[in-house]
């Protein structure tokens, strides 16, 4: 059935089918296949062993020999300009001498996979009785093949060393179109095309599922699909603070690749082993050793890659776990009595650094578990069992640090490290599979896994309890009264109402997981091009089986990936919005205008300004707004604990000892320093060009004044009058009396916002300040009401004994104004359900109100007289509401010219030329209480005028 049978293994010349980089239709080739065994002997002496391996005893990976990867013509053969011999003739060297080497040459590298099933080991004295030398190659054009991969197989081991004889078996093929790509046999433009392709697949992907979730959501006022509004409000922070935190690590890096290995830059040819560069390599290897060995020269230099890498990592983790954990701008001035001021802090502050460093550590045991030989056939189970164990690590990682901000950053590096093992997948293709796969786990984990966590894991807890109760009421003599203590504990919780669904927490939980795979996607392909560069010291590229030039590949797919995967992000936040109801875009805004009307220049140090209604592990997230402050910070941890887990591999690979290598402290200080100057250099630059400038300076401008007084700048005045207006302007804004007109301007829309402001959860969390709080609102109200009664200066109105009729009708009046009340409160959630997203008269999008366009009473009276009855029935009365009532969305500017236009039209009312005589207007007589009421409202209306 194997379609190649029908077709002679040397097809004739005309039937020749080549494959090039569209032909993934025909995807197979019709072209030459050859296989030959023959039966060779071993001319070595096998019984006798030899100093150096021999070819058949090579460890897998060796290049025995290699192949020019194109075909040469007769000229470039024998070295001539022509058919006759001449003097200047130079054979086939001279050809080999004018190509690069490294890209026109494919080695046969061994492969003796199979000699791990030998018991007892298979690595001297073993011998292949079998030996594949496999040749593939891309059927370019009509007339041209050019080889892609040669691999020597050995098999069939045995240790008879008497036996002297094995098969050689020659294998010649052309590879199909899918093998093409993962050998990367066809230009960037292909891999481009191809890389685009799969990252508009993920957004489609993307955006069905948005659709999905959209046709079944609950809310029933679902927003609006926004791309652009989350683009502007995620990437650019992102982008920012990530370019910002890379720009010291870049540095660093590059001035430790100088150190180390500037030799391949700057005398690749003079001096290619880089012997006699700076001061590393003429530094002895080790303080017991006379002279430098030269064997040896290559490991040294790679445990002192991997010390810098190090010292790096943990210079890093020390200056972000001091910006992480600020001291407190208050308790700067620590007195006598309070010399543990500082402990919390630096307990906070080493409690990360452990923690990084614990993380780190067992990030060295994933990456070690990624090199195990099986592990690229495994990659699917190996990606599950990654993200289920990440879940655990998260949470216990959560509890030791107690803090989302500080736990964000360490929980990146672990997803980070996730990626990058993927790397060791059996081919390219597995590599990009394994991408697919990974964006289907980042959505069922961002949409449902991460938000339903905490659910999931209160319900194996109340199993668990339920099923501890039961277990200890089986046995109440050995438990006792425990059982009754556990029955009182569960009821008082029983009591406590239920947090509300509309936390902010969720959201923040969610995003914050957000930011942490943005900084992975947007970090990945830098950190390959730092493997790259130190390929021969990470070694991951080998133990991979990734080819150095095919690394080029895996970093233009991690840029290619960006924008779409970006793109796919913002659908996902949407989809979010729609499935648990979220606000999670208002939350973006809410987050952006707080930090640019920060008050000082790093988020961090401001006073005050955790929300207290947020769970305290998540409060210090919040503060941090998901600037780009918050993404650099991130950026040089993570990247602090991706170079401590390369170090350790650097200098585990070559047998480094740290401390008896004498270049240890001069390596050490060297990039101490190195990292101090650039962090003092980076920092002034950012504050003389306004990085991150305060918005609203005009707070401090007292005190500069009072610095330049010793030295007064003219030039400096300008400011400092623009600054001293803006302070008179807030002393203004905090005086009682605007107080008080705002108050009375915004009250209706401040009452309105009440609800949704005072949640359950917040009732909860703050239920001894609002006590307190209330308290003083009804002592000022009861003190107002009985200075209104003592007073002699107040008015004072008679009190006239009430008749039966005026009994009666005050309680008429109390029974309507009891059933307008319960009214409102029944149809409020209906009314402000009913808000439009703009304003119907000016269009505009911002402070909108609505409004009935019939009032309650008038829509009671028709229920009544619809009904016949003057029972309230909720339901039926919110049907009727629903028929019947009518809505307008206003903002509130053009409620206030509505007011300032009917205040004027209610002043130049002249009433003089009305058409009523004097004679119908009212005369009866007043009584003293009426007169003095109508001369209390004449007052004040003459002072409202005036």
């Amino acid at each position: 059935d194997w379609w190649r049978r029908g077709i002679p293994p040397l097809p004739h010349q005309d039937d020749i089918n080549a494959i090039g980089p569209s032909d993934f239709v025909s995807f197979y080739p019709v072209a030459d296949w050859c296989e030959r065994n023959l039966h060779c002997n071993f001319e070595e002496d096998l019984p006798k062993p030899d100093v150096t391996p021999r070819w058949f005893e090579a460890e897998s990976g060796t290049a025995l020999f290699s192949i020019i990867r194109d075909p040469i013509d007769y000229y470039q053969y024998t070295g001539r300009d022509s058919s006759v011999v001449g003097r200047g003739d130079g054979g086939g060297q001279k050809f080999i001498d004018s190509i690069n080497t490294l890209q026109n040459f494919i080695p046969a590298k061994v492969d003796r996979s199979p000699s791990l099933t030998i018991e007892g080991g298979c690595t001297t004295a073993c011998y292949p009785r079998k030996v594949t030398v496999d040749i593939s190659y891309h059927q370019v054009d009509v007339y041209s093949k050019r080889i892609i991969q040669v691999k020597v197989l050995y098999d069939k081991f045995d240790k008879d060393s008497s036996n002297d004889e094995y098969e050689l078996q020659v294998k010649f093929y052309a590879l199909n179109y899918q093998e093409l790509v993962i050998k990367f046999a066809f230009s960037r433009g292909l891999f481009l095309l191809l890389f685009t392709q799969i990252g508009v697949g993920t957004v489609v992907a993307a955006f069905i599922y948005w659709i999905v979730i959209r046709l079944t959501t609950n809310l029933e006022r679902p927003p609006r699909l926004r791309i652009t509004g989350f683009l502007w409000l995620t990437f650019p922070h992102a982008l920012g603070g990530f370019l910002l935190g890379l720009t010291p690590i870049g540095i660093v890096t590059a001035a430790v690749f100088y150190l180390l290995k500037g030799y391949l830059v700057f005398t690749p040819d003079t001096d290619p082993e880089g012997r006699r560069w700076l001061f590393p390599s003429s530094t002895r290897l080790h303080y017991s050793d006379v002279n430098i060995d030269p064997d040896n020269l290559q490991s040294t230099r790679q445990g002192r890659t991997g010390l810098a890498f190090l010292t790096m990592a943990l210079i890093s983790f020390y200056f972000t776990s001091r910006m992480f954990v600020p001291k407190n701008p208050s308790s700067g001035n620590v007195t006598v009595q309070q010399p543990n001021a500082r402990a919390p802090v630096n307990w906070k502050r080493g409690n990360l650094i452990c923690s990084s460093i614990a993380m780190s550590l067992f990030l060295v045991i994933i990456v070690e578990f990624s090199f195990w030989g099986s592990f690229g056939t495994y990659i699917w189970e190996a990606i599950i069992f990654m993200k289920i164990l990440s879940i655990f690590v998260g949470s216990i990682v959560d509890k030791q640090l107690g803090e989302a901000l500080l736990s964000a950053p360490v929980m990146a590096g672990m997803g980070l490290v996730q990626g990058i093992v993927t790397m060791s997948a059996n081919d390219f293709m597995d590599f990009l599979l394994s991408y697919i796969v990974g964006f289907g786990f980042l959505i069922i984990e961002r949409m449902y896994v991460g938000p339903l966590q905490a659910e999931l894991f209160g319900w194996v807890y109340d199993v668990f309890a339920s099923g501890s109760e039961h277990f200890q009421a089986s046995f109440p003599s050995i438990f006792g009264d425990n059982q009754k203590k556990a029955t009182l504990g569960s009821s008082e919780d029983a009591l406590v109402p239920d947090e509300n669904n509309e936390t902010v927490e969720p959201l923040l939980g969610s995003f914050a997981s957000y930011s942490c795979d943005t900084l992975s996607l947007l970090y990945t392909p830098f950190i390959m091009v730092v493997i790259m560069a130190f390929s021969d010291e990470a070694e991951i590229t080998k133990l991979y089986g990734i080819k150095e030039a095919d690394m080029e590949y895996y970093v233009l797919f991690a840029l290619t990936i960006i924008p779409f995967q970006i793109v796919a992000d913002i659908l996902l936040h949407n989809a979010l919005e729609l499935l648990h109801g979220w606000k999670m875009h208002e939350y973006l805004e809410y987050c952006r205008v707080r930090f640019q009307q920060r008050e000082v220049w790093w988020k961090g140090l401001e006073e005050n300004t955790l929300d207290e209604c947020i769970e305290e592990s998540l409060r210090s997230m919040d503060q941090q707004c998901f600037s780009s402050q918050y993404y650099m910070l991130n950026t040089i941890h993570v990247n602090a604990m991706i170079y401590f887990v390369m170090g350790v591999e650097m200098m585990t690979r070559a047998n480094y000892t740290v401390f008896g290598d004498p270049a240890m402290l001069p390596i050490t200080a060297s990039i101490l320093l190195c990292a101090m100057s650039i962090k003092w250099l980076l920092t002034w630059a950012a504050r003389v060009f306004g990085l991150w400038r305060i918005k609203h300076e005009k707070r401090g401008w007292h005190s500069r004044v009072l610095d330049s007084e010793g030295n007064p700048n003219i030039e400096q005045w300008d400011d400092v009058q623009v600054d001293h207006d803006q302070h008179v302007m807030d002393q203004r804004i905090t005086d009682q009396t605007f107080r008080y007109k705002f108050l009375n301007y915004n009250r209706s829309w401040i009452l309105s916002q009440l609800p949704e402001m005072i949640t359950p959860r917040i009732t909860a969390n703050q239920r001894p300040y609002m006590i307190n709080q209330f308290a003083r609102i009804l002592g000022q109200v009861n003190g107002d009401i009985s200075s209104d009664s003592d007073s002699d200066d107040g008015l004072e109105f008679e009190t006239t004994p009430m008749t039966a009729s005026t009994r009666s009708l005050a309680r008429t009046w109390l029974v309507q104004a009891n059933r307008r009340l319960r009214l409102k409160k029944l149809v409020q959630p209906l009314i402000q359900q009913s808000r439009g997203n703009e304003c119907q008269i000016c269009l505009s999008r911002n402070l909108l109100q609505v409004e009935t366009l019939q009032s309650i009473e008038d829509i009671d009276e028709q229920f009544k007289n619809s009904y016949g009855t003057d029972e309230m029935d909720q339901v039926l009365f919110k049907r009727f509401w629903q028929r019947n009532q009518r809505y307008q969305t206003i903002c509130l500017p053009c409620i206030q010219k509505r007011k300032s236009k009917e205040h004027d039209q209610i002043i130049t009312d002249n009433r003089s030329l009305d058409d009523d005589s004097e004679d119908n207007l009212a005369s009866d007589d007043l009584t003293r209480t009426s007169e003095s009421i109508l001369a209390s409202w004449y007052t004040a209306a003459k002072m409202n005028v005036n």
